[in-house]
C-alpha cells in the first residue's frame, strides 16, 4: 500500500479539523495520526476514545489484563479511563484518530447507542471494510493542503468517523449489515473528492488506476462509484471534463490550439480537434471565433 503523504495529511487534519459531524453524531477531534514504524509505548490511559488501524506489521495490544494480537487489517479502540499499551518488536504502520462525542450536538438516541456500546462492545477485530479505504484516501487528499475545501473535508471526516465506529457497536442485524457497506452519503463524498482530483490534474494522462490509488480504492470500486453517479463511466467523465476545460480556454485565452490541447490533457491537437468537433459540431478554431477575435 502506498502510504506516501500520510504523515503530512494527518498533520494537516490535526491542525485544521478539530471538529466534524455526521448526520446525527458530532465529534471533537483531538488528533489524527500516522506512524510508521510504531514500536512500543508506555502503559497509559486517556480521557477520550482512540481508534487505531494497522496498515502493516505485527504486534500486540494490551487492554487492562487482556492482550490482543495485531496484524495488517486489525482495528482496535482505546476507551476512556482504560490502561492500555501497544507493543511491536518489528514495527507497525499505524493509522489512528482520537476523539470524543459531543453530547449536546448529537441526536440523543444515537449518542446513547454509540456511547453505551463503545464501552461494552469488542475492543479489537479484523476488518476488510471499504470505510478504511476512505480513511486512507482522506489522509492522501489532505496532504495536498486543500484549504479551499475545508467544508468538504469536514463533511467527509464526519461520515468516515461515524463509519469507523460502527464495527465496535453491537446492534441489530440490519444496522450491522448496513455498516458493512458505505452509505450513499459516504459514496457521494468520496466521489466528489475523486472528481476534484481529476479537475486539478487534467493536464496529466490521468488513468483510473492513478485516481483509485490516490483515493486508496480499487479500480473496480472507483469505476462503480462513477457508474452509480448518473451512469457515466470514468473515461466519459474524464473526457467531458477535458472538453469543459478546453472550451473555457477557447473562450477566455489566446493560447494556441496546441497549448490548449496540452493543458486540457489531450494527447495531440489532432485528437483534440476530432473529439471537440464531434462533441460541439464545429472545430475548436471555428468555435473560438464566436468569442475571441483570434485567427
Amino acid at each position: 500500500m502506498n502510504t506516501e503523504g500520510f504523515e503530512a495529511g494527518s498533520a494537516f487534519l490535526s491542525e485544521m479539523l478539530t471538529k466534524c459531524q455526521s448526520s446525527h453524531l458530532s465529534f471533537r477531534i483531538y488528533y489524527w495520526g500516522w506512524r510508521d514504524p510504531h514500536y512500543n509505548n508506555n502503559v497509559h490511559k486517556h480521557s477520550f476514545y482512540e481508534v487505531c488501524y494497522v496498515v502493516s506489521g505485527e504486534g500486540e495490544y494490551q487492554d487492562e489484563d487482556t492482550v490482543y494480537q495485531l496484524r495488517s487489517g486489525s482495528l482496535f479502540v482505546s476507551r476512556p479511563g482504560v490502561w492500555h499499551q501497544i507493543r511491536s518488536t518489528t514495527g507497525l504502520g499505524l493509522l489512528y484518530v482520537a476523539y470524543e462525542l459531543e453530547k449536546e450536538q448529537c441526536r440523543e438516541e444515537d449518542f446513547a447507542v454509540y456511547s453505551a456500546n463503545l464501552d461494552t462492545g469488542p475492543v479489537c477485530m479484523e476488518v476488510d471494510n471499504s470505510v478504511i479505504h476512505y480513511w486512507l484516501g482522506l489522509y492522501k487528499h489532505a496532504d495536498s493542503r486543500p484549504y479551499g475545501e475545508l467544508k468538504e473535508l469536514h463533511t467527509v471526516a464526519g461520515i468516515l468517523l461515524a463509519g469507523l465506529l460502527r464495527p465496535f457497536v453491537k446492534d441489530d442485524s440490519n444496522r450491522n449489515q448496513n455498516a458493512a457497506k458505505p452509505s450513499n452519503e459516504t459514496r457521494s463524498a468520496i466521489l466528489r473528492l475523486s472528481k476534484q482530483y481529476i479537475r486539478d490534474n487534467l493536464s496529466s494522462p490521468l488513468k483510473i488506476e492513478e485516481v483509485a490509488e490516490y483515493m486508496n480504492l480499487s479500480t473496480r470500486q472507483l469505476s462503480r462509484l462513477f457508474q452509480l453517479d448518473g451512469g457515466d463511466t470514468f473515461l466519459t467523465y474524464l473526457r467531458n471534463e477535458r472538453l469543459k476545460h478546453a472550451e473555457m480556454m477557447l473562450k477566455t485565452s489566446i493560447f494556441s490550439l496546441k497549448e490548449i490541447a496540452a493543458y486540457s490533457g489531450f494527447q495531440s491537437v489532432h485528437y483534440f480537434t476530432n473529439v471537440f468537433t464531434e462533441q460541439k459540431g464545429v472545430p475548436p478554431g471555428e468555435f473560438r471565433k464566436q468569442f475571441l477575435d483570434v485567427k
